[in-house]
């Protein structure tokens, strides 16, 4: 290209490798155009210097539908859940199909009339909502009046209630439960003993399906190691903590110690008081610094991690198709995130 000549519409479909007339629809708002495709033009534009590619990026984000989503996340003093807003933020930031606004609400008080409060108020300001919560009739009747009311809702991390079909993006909980089975199976020194595991709360559908995935691979292929009934830690880093000291003195045999959903900084906690690491396996939830610095110390041996920006990134996309479809897909509506395995070995990676 002749760099003393000033770039035309032919130059930036050249280098995107379009037609001209795609160039002049997105840059003159003649008939539609894809937002992918107006936004590969935006990008010629800018890289070949064309005068009008403001405009262009203009032209786009005033066609581009406009959304508020209103997200309800947990109010812990995890790093996780910081983490994940930031991500759905920056996904938000990223879709080339629509301008979007997120609008983040926490769960402090665990009621259900204080979640529900919570949930139709976002439901009056949003366009779509995502929220994270236990199963419990209520929640789930007042879920189903703003459904009805045409506000789509996507359960997040966690199913919300038992029966219905609904739209949910997070991980499969039974391949992460029965992944932490497989873990403990190949890495308890012995193969008899008891394993302690701790989880947010009995009605998070989650965390029951991973209990259930853990009983269901070792009962299948390593009985001889035996879960102890949960122990609830209310995702609490404190009541965790206490917790760990307690299995560790009321059993001798422990092999294994599992957090199923938050609170695993309690953990870290509890074993980096401790004057000899206990000889077991310990299994934690989500990649964190904190849970990176105790993979590196030898504190914990195994994080299985959600992939918050995968996350983020299918549960922006979701709302967005939430708001045009007609009716739920259990398909295309239910997206399940694969889990990573985090070791000492691949934790900065």
């Amino acid at each position: 290209m002749n760099n003393n000549k000033r770039p035309t519409i032919a130059t930036v479909a050249q280098h995107a490798g379009l037609s001209v007339a795609t160039v002049d629809r997105v840059l003159n708002a003649r008939a539609p155009v894809n937002p992918a495709t107006a936004e590969q033009v935006l990008q010629a534009a800018e890289a070949v210097g064309y005068f009008a590619a403001r405009l262009i990026g203009q032209r786009i984000l005033e066609r581009r539908p406009t959304y508020r989503f209103g997200i309800l996340l947990l109010g812990t003093a995890q790093a996780f859940y910081a983490n994940l807003a930031q991500a759905i933020t920056e996904a938000a930031q990223r879709q080339a199909g629509a301008n979007l606004t997120c609008q983040f609400e926490y769960v402090f008080d665990r009621t259900p009339s204080a979640i529900i409060a919570q949930i139709e108020q976002l439901a009056v300001q949003c366009d779509g909502l995502a929220v994270v919560s236990f199963a419990h009739p209520q929640i789930n009747a007042a879920l189903a009046q703003i459904r009805e009311a045409g506000v789509p809702v996507v359960a997040l991390l966690s199913g919300i209630h038992e029966a219905a079909a609904e739209p949910y993006v997070g991980q499969d909980n039974q391949v992460v439960g029965r992944t932490m089975g497989w873990l403990l199976a190949r890495t308890c020194g012995a193969r008899k003993g008891s394993i302690g595991v701790l989880l947010g709360g009995h009605r998070f559908l989650g965390h029951q399906e991973r209990v259930e995935g853990l009983h269901s691979y070792l009962a299948e292929h390593a009985p001889g190691l035996r879960p102890l009934e949960p122990l609830i830690n209310l995702d609490n880093c404190d009541i965790t903590e206490e917790a760990t000291l307690d299995l560790l003195v009321r059993h001798d045999d422990l092999r294994g110690l599992c957090v199923v959903g938050g609170g695993g900084d309690g953990i870290i906690n509890a074993l980096a008081q401790l004057p000899k690491r206990p000889a077991l396996c310990c299994i934690l939830q989500e990649s964190t610094e904190l849970s990176r610095q105790a993979l590196a110390q030898g504190l914990v041996d195994v994080v299985i991690d959600s992939q918050p920006r995968q996350t983020a990134t299918a549960l922006v996309n979701l709302l967005v198709e939430l708001q045009i479809a007609e009716q739920f897909d259990p398909v295309r509506h239910r997206v399940h995130i694969p889990l990573q395995i985090v070791t000492s070995e691949n934790s900065q990676s």
